[in-house]
């Protein structure tokens, strides 16, 4: 359990190479880091960038077996074969110097958005005990993060979790519901920063939902709202630039990383 685990990061023999093989992972969340791809927005010299995963229902389809991850359906293997066809029998950790697993089932709006509705001293205050438990039991149900964490013993692991609802989507009397907005940067750094220090017990970097794509309290901009293929009315997908800013992320960390071995 992450609140048992040593805080101690583990490090990495990371051989510099010319080039450097990054993988992302995930379900359908992965689209925005292709179209970031496909649009040019991400920097990608000295990388050779791969994808694997699986959309929709399929994506329950995949297993953590012997240490890699494989399809058990013929569905999931036929679409693993569209996407990476060369890897579509399993993905294995040490074939890549580094890992990013984004979506993934595992959803910032199940702890971040109703922790944000009950600020700090006021009415229905969650402390610090009992929002441990709450992460705890979060991660802990994401079998994909257990995977994350199986991973991250072999190669380094970045995580990104399914971003906030979309603005624009919600009616207002459901934002009104669900969505506190005006919770501060402030108050989501206190709740990122509980994660990233569960998450490190893991060996598993967090990266965190960039404050530039975050509107009215927890809400995405429409701005990094998914458009394409008649997806307007799409409350979960982000596009191109918000992948951008979560690949860039990711592979600036791993270059460094790799300087300072």
């Amino acid at each position: 359990m992450p609140s048992a685990k040593s805080s101690q990061k583990r490090r990495y023999r990371i051989v510099a190479t010319s080039t450097q093989r990054f993988c992302v992972f995930g379900d359908s969340h992965i689209a925005c880091v292709k179209h970031a791809q496909d649009e040019g927005l991400v920097q990608l010299e000295g990388i050779e960038l791969e994808f694997w995963g699986a959309p929709g229902p399929q994506f329950r389809d995949l297993h953590l077996q012997d240490g890699r991850l494989v399809g058990s359906s013929q569905a999931v293997r036929d679409s693993l074969a569209r996407i990476n066809p060369k890897r579509s029998a399993g993905l294995v950790p040490q074939e890549f110097d580094g890992f990013l697993f984004i979506g993934c089932r595992l959803r910032i709006t199940e702890f971040l958005v109703p922790l944000l509705q009950s600020p700090l001293g006021g009415k229905g205050y969650v402390t610090a005990a009992v929002r441990d438990l709450m992460l705890e039991r979060w991660l802990e149900g994401c079998r994909w993060y257990r995977a994350a964490r199986e991973f991250a013993k072999e190669r380094p692991v970045f995580f990104s979790p399914a971003g906030f609802l979309n603005d624009g989507i919600l009616t207002e009397e459901e934002v009104a519901r669900s969505i506190n907005t005006e919770a501060s940067a402030a108050a989501r750094t206190v709740l990122w920063d509980q994660i990233d220090a569960a998450m490190a017990r893991d060996n598993i970097r967090l990266l965190r939902q960039p404050e530039e794509t975050v509107t009215r309290g927890a809400l995405t901009a429409r701005a990094y709202a998914t458009t394409l293929g008649g997806q307007a009315d799409d409350a979960v997908h982000k596009n191109g630039a918000y992948g951008a800013l979560i690949l860039n992320q990711a592979l600036t960390e791993l270059r460094e990383a790799q300087i300072s071995a």
